[in-house]
């Protein structure tokens, strides 16, 4: 009986020291939970570093969004890029149409200027093909007199010859001068064209840009990272 009660004893006093000796290693074990993406984090905005990667106790964009977490550095700079890259091509979206509204009206009225504008140089152009037609004759003309035996007895219809041709030129080079310059209003019209074509290719690739960077969010702070 009094062996029985010893082997008693001691098999109490060896599950109690079991228990004593594994409870600190439980407890051990639960403190090195490892720190990652998506691990549950007791207080928010504490923070600590895991292998040179710095670890915030916060809400994670992807993994859980309504309790925290430790969120590492790197996903917190990613979401912070994505969503500024995603705010920049919402705002880009939301203004187009107003944008490429305002372009097509300026478009439009650039057209019908240029085509008044051409309508204006033509009918310059045609003066000119009639002057200058006139400046060869006057031209003939003056040197037949010129070419008589007494061109002084000429010098009245000379002096008018030499006038009118030189006003001729004159207005020749004006009437040019001026169809180029009406004619250079349909260039922009390229210009603006190529601007709205910018317009539109800004957009595509915003849209690129923010599926890229949300790409890079995703991955990178995924849970376990």
């Amino acid at each position: 009986m009094f062996r029985k009660a010893i082997t008693t004893s001691v098999l109490a006093l060896m599950v109690a020291g079991a228990f004593i000796a594994v409870t600190p290693a439980n407890a051990a074990t639960k403190r090195a939970v490892k720190v990652s993406n998506g691990v549950l984090c007791p207080t928010a905005n504490k923070t600590t570093k895991v292998s040179g990667t710095v670890y915030k106790c916060t809400k994670n964009p992807i993994v859980n969004k309504t309790k925290n977490t430790w969120v590492s550095s790197d996903c917190i700079n990613s979401n912070t890029t994505y969503t500024k890259l995603n705010a920049g091509y919402q705002s880009l979206v939301a203004g187009l149409p107003a944008a490429l509204a305002a372009l097509d009206a300026k478009i439009t009225a650039e057209q019908t200027k240029a085509t008044d504008s051409a309508t204006k140089a033509d009918a310059l152009d045609a003066k000119n093909v009639i002057w200058k037609a006139k400046v060869v004759d006057f031209t003939a003309a003056k040197a037949a007199l010129l070419a008589k035996p007494n061109p002084s007895t000429y010098a009245t219809a000379i002096s008018t010859y030499t006038t009118a041709i030189r006003s001729l030129n004159s207005a020749i080079a004006s009437n040019t001068a001026a169809s180029t310059s009406l004619r250079k209003i349909g260039s922009t019209i390229t210009t603006m064209q190529t601007q709205r074509g910018a317009t539109v290719n800004s957009i595509t690739q915003a849209k690129a840009g923010v599926a890229q960077a949300l790409s890079l969010r995703n991955l990178i702070c995924q849970k376990g990272l």
